[in-house]
This record gives C-alpha cells, structure tokens and sequence, in this order.
C-alpha cells in the first residue's frame, strides 16, 4: 500500500505536466525490497529539481516477467528514457533493445546487462566489495584463532544476477590462500525478502554447525534480532556472518552480534545520478566520460558502529 501511495504521489507530483517536459521510466528489481528505497527518495528528488516527470514502476516481487511486462509498457508509453536494474538474461537483454529500437536510451543501475546495448552503468565496483567483505571474514577468523577449514553458506539473490555473482567472485578471491573455506551451500532466495529469513532460519535449525555465513545482498536484515531466533543463537555461538548492504535495521543486527561486518552501496547516489545523468544525454547528448559510473562503498563493524546508527535513519521515519 505504501508502495502504491508513493507511485500515485510520483505520477500526480508536479501539477500539470508541460508538453514537452521529459519523462523517465525508473525500474528497480522489485517494490517489496526497501533496499531501493533511498534510490526511490533521491531519484525522486534529484526529478524535481531538473522539472523532469518520474515513474518508478517495478513488479512487487522480482521476476524477470515482472520486468519485462514494466519494460513493454514504458516502451508503449513512449517515456524519453529508462533506468533499469536487471538480471543479465536474454530476455532481459531483448527488452532493453527493443526500447532502444523505439528510440528509447537506457542506462543500468545497481545490477548491470553489459552486452545489451545500455548507454551506461551505474554502481558499486561488486568485485571489490565481495573483496572486501571476504578480507573482513579473515581478519575475524584469525581474530579468533581459526585456521580451518571452516564451512559457509552463501545466500544470493537470482542466480543470472551479474553484480551478485561478481560479489561472489570477489569474496573467494580475497580468501583465496588465506583461509580454508568448504561451501557446503549457495542458497538462492530469488530476490525475495520474506523467503530469505526463512531459509536463514531453516538452514540453520538443521545445520547449527556451520562456520560462516557470506550474504551477497542484505535481505534477511529488516527484522529485529529476537525474529531470527536461530540466526542469533547461531552467532552467540561463534557464527560468523558477513554481507553487503548497510541500512539501519542491518546495523542494529550488527549491534546485536547477529553480523560482524557490512559493506555498503550508495543506492541514495545511484538513485540521483541516474536521473541526472539520463537527462543531461537527452537534453545535450551527454555521455559519461566511462561506461561505468562507479559510486563509493561503505564499511561496517563495531568500531565505527555508533557513528553509523547516527548516520542511517529507520526507513519507516524518513
């Protein structure tokens, strides 16, 4: 219903719309995901201040049907632009044509297509955030003495996703020789926030004797410590877990001992620049200097934790 209300709210905010005033299509994976929330507010924001019309139109749970029926009607629509994050697959990759066929550019944020003709891409270096999340594990484990093998779990998105696969591709190259790491299991919880404490939660009820857990993206960290009761007593035990994303309700596990360290992506700046940039190429034909416009990356861990819960604020306050 929120998500609803702020739809309605993007397509009506502006009064009446100039006939030449520019449109643009932004589609995140999905709107059952608050992860996207600030790309949401600063998108939102960053239309505003350039007098461009926005619609943030994505299916509530991701599916790459889902997708493909939002791209097929912004084409039909005619939007000036479209700002998409997606799985890297041929489908994918043939809607993204057609819109460019139509006369239609499009740009890529957060998850990235390379080879279907998008103008540009927009995020995180994924590679080096697995990286750096993978050097966080070591230093933990020899912290606490471990050498291994130590046994993990990895929990990822959809399995076609480029930027999570990059992450996981960084994660093992910075353990690579360091440490002894024997993945007993990926689990796959198709974008989906809900399935993905599940599975946490029934993973670990049945395999409690698991070293490490490597989440690729943050979506089991929306629920309160105490919703997660074999997650907590997992790492009061000695679990270690690391991830990527750092959002207030992730922090408050990190303060709780569910997690021990966080990357994070600036999905506020991914939100404004992909407006920003988009338009900048359809009212000049400006082009990024690179095809990559890469934000920054943000660490979390007990030592800058108090910092950092000043910093982020509960979404459902903002």
């Amino acid at each position: 219903m929120v998500w609803t209300a702020l739809a309605v709210f993007l397509l009506l905010s502006g009064g009446v719309q100039a006939e030449d005033q520019l449109t643009i299509g932004f589609v995140p994976r999905s709107l059952d995901n608050p992860i996207f929330l600030d790309a949401f507010e600063n998108a939102h924001q960053k239309a505003m201040e350039l007098g461009v019309r926005l619609e943030w139109l994505a299916p509530w749970g991701f599916s790459t049907e889902g997708q493909l029926a939002v791209m097929e009607s912004l084409i039909g629509q005619g939007v000036d632009g479209i700002v998409v994050s997606v799985n890297d697959v041929p489908e994918i990759q043939g809607a993204i044509q057609r819109a460019l066929d139509n006369g239609i550019p499009v740009i890529t944020f957060d998850a990235d297509s390379p080879t279907s003709g998008r103008l540009f891409h927009i995020g995180i270096d994924n590679f080096k955030a697995g990286w750096e999340a993978g050097k966080a594990l070591v230093r933990i484990a020899q912290a606490r003495g471990l050498e291994g093998p130590l046994s993990a779990v990895i929990m990822s998105g959809e399995p076609d996703a480029l930027n999570l696969i990059e992450r996981m591709d960084g994660f093992f190259g910075a353990i690579e020789g360091e440490l002894g790491l024997e993945v007993d299991e990926i689990l796959y919880n198709r974008d989906n926030v809900d399935l993905a404490t599940i599975m946490v939660e029934d993973y670990l009820k049945a395999n409690p004797e698991v070293d490490v857990f490597f989440f690729t993206g943050g979506w089991p960290f929306y629920v309160p410590s105490d919703a997660m009761p074999a997650f907590k007593q997992w790492a009061h035990a000695g679990g270690i877990a690391v991830g990527i994303d750092i959002f207030y309700d992730a922090l408050l596990l990190l303060r709780d001992g569910l997690l021990q360290y966080l990357v994070g992506q600036d999905m506020a700046s991914m939100g404004a620049l992909g407006v920003e940039l988009l338009v900048d190429y359809l009212r000049g034909g400006q082009l990024p200097e690179t095809v990559f416009v890469e934000v920054g990356l943000t660490y979390a861990s007990h030592e800058n934790l108090d910092e950092l819960l000043q910093i982020y604020e509960p979404w459902l306050v903002k």
